[in-house]
């Protein structure tokens, strides 16, 4: 309610805001000029140069039932007597009645006899004649009594001239029919020749112009709709610009009685009057066809009925009824229709209809129109006086008003091109996986139905026999349609690949002719193998070159009932022409253009076929560089024309046909996507991968766990996948898709499980297959978890928190075990240790008690248990290696040497615990240790690229090829083992994604070396 309060409010303040800039307009531009009193005007003082045309307005002699000129006065009576005065312009209803005849008379004194003068008239109702000094210089009809008055009422001009002072100018009037008004209606303008000419001109182009512009917009909205005809909008509005036209042309300056000729006053009339009520009416009727939901319509009826009746009446009572109250009925209701018209355009642009804003600005330039047309109709305006704007403001707002129709239009078609490209692509999907999944039970039931068949113990009779076998010959035609259906969804999205090579087409045709002459031993047809044996080889897939074949026999079978089959061979320019021909009905020429589309089959064959066979062969043709056509005559026969590239002596063909036989481009993808990989959170506890290959479910999957404190890595292919697990940095958990083109979810699991195990890398397999074999295939492939698309997100999140609670206790484990490991002091050690200490006691105290120091460091470092969960700086670590290396030191005296080349930097590199004096310690241990003469044991930490690189290097006897092999492999449980290499490749692999790299070398000595990111905790 408030918007349409709203819209009256708005549209009362553009209609006032319209009128009153027209009216100010002519208020202002009406310059003061001389006035006609009792009867005479003197132009002595009027520069008609510079200050232009004069109006002849004023008191005029008035003569009235007399026409002066053509019946003068008597001799004896004086100019005076008889007349009357009047104002001009205006009606002669105060001296005499509406109808009859009378004189006008006006003295005009001017002193310039050398110059050649004009008058333009305008409406002087209905029928006049001018006189200027006893000379007749114009006339419109013909006045006189009603039995020789003919009426015209049409503006003209009229040029002469004048003598030194006093001009006498005439004007007989006569009106015998037209109720409403009479007498000099309109100003007439006088002036030089020229100046009147050039206003002749104004007002003659003023009434062209609008009259074309609307004639233009009507013609044009009238064509629009024999283009749709489901909008009756466009015919209303387009009549309703036909009728404004047509109105121009019998008003103002009647240019219409210019292009044809007089016209009786009684038509003309008519015409004017039937124009003005169709305008009205088609403004009622365009509001509601164009904005229904905004109209009312018991407004629009009330509307369309009041117009009806006054057509009705204009039509068959315009000479009873014609009075100046039915004038003014019929001015209203035009600009009423107009005003309602507004009001609903702008109560459509408040609810933010697209295009109403034009309209309503279109509206009130039409509504300057009309009070224009009023203002000359009711107080003798000139129409000329206001240019010709309007029509070109309303031509304008209809242009922009089209041109944004055409462009919603255009993105609607757009959007809907793209929704019906995307339901096309679901459909072929939905075909795909339908007829995939419909592979499995046919197979099962042709396999089930020819072991019955053939089954030796219990033979089925004659009766089941034959049911048997249609139920194999059913269920294999259902096979091929369900291949057919899976080569044309991967031809449409550019996934079917050829290998190509020579091929021996003539053994290929011959396989296909034996086997389809099989099939058609019912019918009287047969098939004939003319390729000859000797044509070159053709370059290209076998199998495909075979189901083309195939196809192409199969559809000649089809619409052959009687006759021969002959598929012939030949070169052809460079290339292989081959031909498959049959005596069948042949294709009706209307049908032609439709042959290769798929699931169409052509007039009588609905229940022989799905269609596919034929848009299958010519694509795959295609695919290896040929062509395929048809030539088909009514009765005779039909044969299909293909060409295939010639294999060279080499099996192969030249590059540049092999370039047009590459495989179709990938398939369009959504308009949704990002690149990848894409990190999302990468300040997260825990690293989950997800891969998938169609962007939505990785944003499903993204906004799923952004709730939860995870770094997210999202990639789109099994590539990507292998590559971010190769790259530094832990990954706890991977998502992955099962069905992704290229390399499958099975390879990617596959290739994860060659690196790592169940326990270091889970994998949580989700798709959208759901049949058991898919699971059972996941888990053999390594997969730990499967969930089915579509999934509850709860009971994803769920089995991730899982998963990652199942690697969180392997990685407490292993440090549990670590720790355990490292608690575990060599008794050995320790025993050569306080012997060293003792035996030092007698000889060199400071020496003992330096070991005893050291002792307690390397124990004090050994007994942290808080290894279990926290990492340390390498300066800690390193600080530990030296307290050990000290007492080795100390124990062999000189048979040890420790060297190390480590960069400022690396100490404060955040680590875990126990990594490298393990390694020191086996080096010194099992390296150098049993050599007779020791050796030397170097450690190096390097920075490359985004890795720290430890090195702990000894040059002692080294290990086997065979033996290097064995050191990282798992242990048994009832092994008795410290802190071996296995144990720091564990938590390597688990914390940071790296492992151990061992170089050994017998007689040589060994290397061991890991990776960890640099990257500060």
């Amino acid at each position: 309610m408030r918007r349409k309060l709203c819209a009256v409010l708005i549209t009362i303040a553009m209609l006032l805001a319209t009128y009153g800039l027209l009216l100010t307009y002519f208020t202002f531009n009406k310059k003061p000029m001389p006035i006609a009193t009792n009867g005479v005007m003197d132009l002595r003082q009027w520069d008609f140069e510079t200050e232009g045309v004069v109006r002849l307005d004023g008191e005029w002699a008035f003569y009235p039932h007399r026409l002066f000129f053509s019946h003068p006065f008597g001799t004896q009576s004086k100019e005076g007597k008889s007349a009357q005065f009047i104002q001009v312009p205006g009606t002669w209803s105060k001296q005499m009645g509406t109808l009859g005849t009378a004189t006008y008379r006006l003295k005009i004194l001017v002193d310039d006899d050398s110059a050649v003068y004009g008058l333009k008239t305008a409406s002087i109702l209905i029928s006049n004649r001018l006189i200027i000094n006893g000379q007749v210089v114009g006339s419109s009809g013909q006045p006189g009594p009603s039995n020789k008055y003919w009426a015209l009422n049409k503006p003209y001009v009229s040029y002469f001239t004048l003598k030194p002072g006093w001009n006498e100018l005439l004007v007989e009037v006569a009106n015998h029919e037209f109720k409403v008004n009479s007498g000099i209606s309109e100003s007439i303008q006088f002036g030089k020749a020229d100046q009147i000419s050039s206003i002749r001109d104004r007002a003659t182009a003023h009434d062209w112009i609008v009259l074309t512009a609307f004639l233009i917009m009507g013609l044009y909205f009238i064509g629009l709709f024999s283009q749709r005809r489901n909008d009756h909008s466009l015919v209303v509005f387009g009549l309703v610009c036909v009728f404004i036209a047509a109105f121009t042309s019998v008003s103002g300056e009647r240019v219409l009685f210019d292009a044809i000729g007089p016209v009786p006053f009684w038509l003309y009339f008519r015409i004017q009057m039937v124009l003005t009520v169709g305008v009205g009416a088609g403004f009622f009727l365009y509001v509601y066809t164009a904005f229904r939901s905004y109209s009312y319509k018991w407004l629009t009826k009330a509307g369309l009925v009041a117009g009806a009746t006054l057509l009705l009446l204009h039509m068959g009572f315009a000479a009873q009824i014609t009075t100046g109250v039915f004038r003014l009925l019929t001015s209203l209701y035009v600009t009423f229709s107009l005003l309602y018209a507004t009001y609903v355009f702008v109560y459509a642009v408040l609810n933010k209809v697209a295009g109403s804003w034009y309209l309503a600005v279109a509206a009130m330039a039409l509504n300057a129109l009309v009070l224009n047309q009023n203002l000359n109709v009711y107080f003798g305006v000139p129409i000329y006086s206001l240019a010709p704007v309007e029509p070109f403001l309303v031509l304008l707002m209809l242009a922009l008003l089209m041109s944004l129709r055409f462009s919603n239009a255009f993105k609607r078609i757009e959007e809907l091109s793209g929704q019906l490209l995307e339901a096309d692509k679901h459909k072929d999907d939905f075909l795909a996986r339908t007829s995939h999944e419909f592979k499995t039970p046919l197979h099962g039931v042709m396999n089930i139905s020819r072991s019955m068949l053939e089954d030796v113990k219990n033979p089925p009779g004659a009766d089941q026999q034959e049911k048997l076998q249609l139920m194999i010959d059913i269920t294999r035609k259902l096979s091929q349609l369900v291949y057919d259906i899976l080569d044309l969804s991967k031809l449409k999205q550019g996934q079917l690949r050829i290998e190509r090579s020579a091929v021996d087409v003539c053994s290929v045709v011959e396989m296909q002719v034996r086997f389809y002459a099989y099939l058609s031993m019912e019918k009287e047809v047969e098939l004939v193998n003319q390729v000859p044996t000797g044509l070159p080889h053709a370059y290209g897939d076998e199998s495909r070159l075979s189901q083309i074949i195939g196809n192409l026999l199969d559809n000649a079978i089809k619409h052959t009932d009687k006759g021969t089959i002959v598929v012939t061979g030949r070169e052809h320019r460079g290339m292989l022409l081959y031909e498959v021909r049959d005596t069948g009905a042949g294709i009706h020429p209307e049908d032609m253009p439709y042959i290769f589309e798929p699931f169409k089959t052509i007039d009588g064959t609905e229940n022989r076929g799905t269609g596919l066979g034929l848009s299958i062969a010519k694509q795959l043709v295609e695919l290896q560089g040929g062509m395929l056509s048809v030539h088909s005559t009514q009765g005779i026969g039909t044969t299909f024309i293909f060409t295939l590239p010639m294999a060279d002596s080499n099996g192969k063909f030249s590059e540049a046909l092999d370039d047009m036989s590459a495989p179709y481009p990938p398939p369009v993808r959504s308009d949704y996507s990002f690149p990848t990989p894409h990190i999302m959170n990468s300040e997260g506890k825990r690293t989950v991968l997800i891969v998938d290959d169609q962007y939505v479910n990785l944003k499903v999957l993204l906004d799923t766990l952004q709730s939860l404190d995870y770094r997210v890595i999202a990639v789109k292919s099994g590539g990507e996948a292998l590559r971010e697990i190769e790259r530094p940095g832990r990954i706890d958990l991977v998502i992955l898709d099962l069905m992704m083109p290229g390399m499958s979810g099975y390879e990617v699991c596959q290739e994860i499980r060659k690196r790592y195990t169940l326990l270091e890398l889970p994998v949580l397999m989700v798709t959208a297959a759901f049949q058991p074999q898919d699971k059972v295939a996941a888990f053999q492939v390594g997969a730990n978890d499967y969930l089915p698309k579509p999934f509850d997100l709860e009971e994803l999140k769920a089995r991730i928190g899982s998963l990652l609670a199942m690697k969180e206790s392997l990685g407490r484990a292993v440090d549990m075990e670590v720790a355990f490991l490292q608690s575990q002091i060599k008794p050995h050690f320790l025993y050569n240790v306080l012997n060293s200490i003792v035996s030092s006691s007698y000889t060199d105290v400071e020496h003992a008690r330096n070991m005893i120091v050291s002792l307690a460091d390397y124990l004090r470092g050994s007994f942290r248990f808080s290894n279990t969960d926290e990492r340390i700086a390498f300066a800690e670590e390193f600080s530990l290696i030296q307290t050990y290396v000290e007492i080795e030191q100390a124990r062999f005296r000189g048979r040890i040497c420790f060297e190390y080349e480590i960069p400022e930097a690396a100490y404060q590199v955040q680590m875990l615990p126990l990594m490298l004096q393990p390694l020191v310690e086996n080096a010194i241990r099992h390296g150098i240790g049993d050599q007779i003469n020791g050796g030397k044991v170097t450690l190096t930490a390097v920075r490359s690229e985004a890795y720290w690189v430890f090195t702990v290097t000894d040059d002692g006897g080294g290990v086997s090829h065979e033996l290097k092999q064995q050191l990282l492999e798992p242990i048994k449980p009832s092994s008795q083992q410290g802190v071996g290499l296995r144990n720091i490749d564990k938590r390597l692999r688990f914390e940071y994604g790296t492992a151990l790299e061992i170089t050994s070398e017998p007689g040589v000595g060994m290397s061991v070396a890991f990776r960890i990111p640099d990257v500060q905790s």
